[in-house]
């Protein structure tokens, strides 16, 4: 294993080079004559796109999630490194030249690609250490948890090639890092030994989106454990995406949609059935920064599908609320919890009755429509006027405070709540405008009166 390594120039321009570049198109190449739209850049230079490109310049976007290139609309797609290679996509040196050349448009840093880089040994060590983990999976020690998944229902010709492993002794842990040329120091401020009770448990590495491992979790094989799920002490799972999206980035061409469920082992009931657009939140909270996540990564779209339990559903709406508070969201889905049952969640539901997975994603819903709808759950047309009036109004307040990208989910939404509480859908549309500009009006009242008293 060597000190240090040069910086891969890939990794470079994706995460460093490219960000900047997006936020600095309009100095970075003027001769478009880009302008800031809703979603990213348009080009305005008639000129020059009918001179190079034959188009006119609205035809000529680089739209967010954080685009390689500029396109053509109705035409193709032009990558950066391309446009300033002259047109052919640079390969080997030419391309670490292109890189360069866009760092210096995008005013970032070029050394990096110049001057060795230390390594990364924190994670290397834990790189190493789930080998470790994987290899006595598939040894005698490895067998009360190859048991285990049986019983949990993965096939056994699966269990090889499932990307989980199993803790060994602190012993051998120690002897074989300290074999791979770690220190004792590097060993302790990894933490994979700190916790004796990580011994025996089956694991998984929750890797970023590069496919380095950042954090490992560590589960129970008894259903009665008071803990379940540990994980490596000051490693944040924070701001990292959801568990199993480095395997759905890298594998084939990229998925459309992508489902988010809370169970860790579920991604690998999933991928062990061929179903590989799954991806976890090791729980049940979820952030704004997630949807911003998988929205950048490219996908079109993410459907929820959390636990059959009432934890199940109050996750599942929290989850539609912060992906409408995102800055940047695919459009969202949502599997209803009663669609799984009898199962108890989706990794039940697959193992049982994978063959009929496809007809419960079929079966989803407009995330905003299904969280609308929940605020009126249990009520019908026959419920007290009080009551159907009550769950309406809470249903607008909350469709009331949605982001303009969300309008025609809006739209859907106040319809289909309307109807379930026993109103027409234009009696609901009326009453949501009266009331807007209502509070609108009160609004512009008092900061009258408050400008009044500063005079």
């Amino acid at each position: 294993m060597t000190a240090s390594s040069r910086i891969s120039a890939v990794d470079y321009y994706t995460d460093v080079v490219l960000p900047e570049l997006f936020e600095r198109l309009d100095t970075a190449f003027p001769e478009f004559g880009w302008r800031r739209d809703a979603r990213g850049w348009i080009a305005t230079n008639d000129e020059f796109t009918h001179r190079v490109l034959g188009v006119r310049a609205e035809r000529v976007v680089a739209h967010a999630p954080v685009p390689r290139g500029f396109l053509v609309h109705g035409g193709d797609a032009t990558l950066w490194t391309a446009y300033v290679a002259g047109g052919a996509v640079p390969r080997g040196d030419s391309f670490v030249r292109a890189v360069v050349d866009l760092a210096r448009r995008a005013g970032v840093d070029t050394a990096p690609l110049e001057r060795p880089v230390p390594r990364d040994r924190r994670t290397d060590i834990l790189h190493d250490f789930f080998t470790l983990c994987r290899w006595e999976l598939a040894a005698e020690a490895g067998a009360p948890a190859r048991e285990y998944l049986e019983q949990r229902g993965l096939p056994s010709k699966a269990i090889d090639r499932c990307g989980l492993g199993v803790v060994p002794s602190s012993r051998v842990g120690r002897d074989c890092l300290r074999s791979a040329g770690y220190s004792e120091a590097e060993i302790e401020q990894s933490g994979v030994l700190a916790d004796s009770r990580w011994t025996g448990r089956l694991c998984g590495a929750w890797r970023d989106d590069r496919g380095r491992i950042r954090t490992i979790w560590a589960r129970s094989l008894e259903p009665a454990a008071d803990v379940r799920y540990l994980y490596l002490r000051g490693a944040s799972r924070t701001n990292l995406p959801p568990y199993g999206l480095s395997w759905v980035l890298k594998e084939g061409p990229r998925p459309r949609d992508v489902v988010l469920v809370e169970g860790l082992l579920d991604v690998h009931h999933f991928r062990a059935r061929q179903i590989t657009n799954v991806v976890a939140l090791g729980g049940t909270a979820v952030r704004p920064a997630t949807f911003e996540h998988l929205a950048r990564a490219g996908f079109e779209s993410i459907t929820i599908s959390l636990d059959r339990d009432e934890a199940g559903r109050a996750a599942t709406a929290r989850a539609v609320e912060h992906a409408a508070d995102a800055a940047l969201s695919p459009a969202v889905y949502v599997i209803d919890p009663d669609q799984l049952a009898p199962s108890k969640d989706p990794d039940a539901f697959v193992r049982e009755r994978a063959e009929d997975w496809p007809s419960i994603v079929e079966s989803r819903m407009c995330g905003v429509v299904w969280r609308a709808l929940e605020f009126a759950r249990g009520v019908a047309p026959a419920n007290p006027p009080e009551a159907r009036r009550h769950a309406l109004a809470a249903a607008g307040a909350w469709l009331g405070a949605l982001p303009p990208r969300l309008s025609l989910e809006q739209e859907d939404a106040i319809g289909v709540v309307a109807e379930r509480c026993g109103y027409s859908p234009e009696a609901a549309a009326r009453t949501f405008k009266a009331r807007f500009w209502r509070d609108l009006s009160r609004g512009c009242e008092a900061s009258t009166r408050t400008t009044a008293r500063q005079l």
